[in-house]
């Protein structure tokens, strides 16, 4: 799909207002946030992801030139090695939502996804990949195996407000 970009996320008014506004949406905040975020913890949370040194960087997916969601990653530390149950060097974390509703199941999701995941692959010599929705959420599953995850196993673990949730891990191995 050609009609799909990404783009480093900017530290400007414009980008956090339309995180402020996907924040907002229920189907986009119970399996990202699992709250509604206001502008300034937008502002909190993403500002240091745009700076060139952010260990999780945010990219704007633009779908026909518009913002239409993000997707970011970052390496896989122990802790999260050790949850997993993975072993290795060189495995990436990727996370993504479409916030404008309207643009789902447009095959957006999937072609970003593909972007990031060449960009791995080849800049940062990914070995392997993981996508880690909840389990329940069959609209991310089916997307992330459309992109060559499959799902491995499945871990609980608390989510960012602290409740105890079931994940999928799904992961994609680097293909020689």
């Amino acid at each position: 799909m050609n009609d799909v970009n990404i783009r480093l996320l900017k530290d400007i008014d414009t980008d956090y207002k339309l995180l402020e506004k996907w924040y907002q949406e229920e189907e986009i905040y119970s399996s990202f946030e699992q709250r509604k975020l206001n502008y300034q913890e937008i502002k909190e949370k993403y500002y240091p992801r745009t700076l060139k040194s952010a260990k999780v960087p945010v990219y704007m997916i633009e779908y026909k030139k518009r913002p239409v969601g993000i997707i970011q990653y970052k390496l896989v530390d122990t802790e999260n090695k050790e949850l997993y149950n993975l072993k290795g060097n060189y495995i990436y974390e990727i996370d993504i939502f479409i916030g404008e509703l309207g643009e789902h199941n447009k095959g957006i999701g999937s072609t970003a996804i593909n972007i990031l995941s060449k960009y791995l692959y080849k800049e940062k010599k990914a070995k392997l990949l993981v996508m880690c929705p909840l389990k329940n959420n069959q609209k991310a599953i089916n997307c992330y195996k459309k992109c060559g995850f499959y799902i491995k196993n499945y871990f609980k673990t608390k989510d960012t407000i602290g409740m105890i949730q079931t994940y999928a891990l799904m992961i994609k191995e680097k293909l020689m």
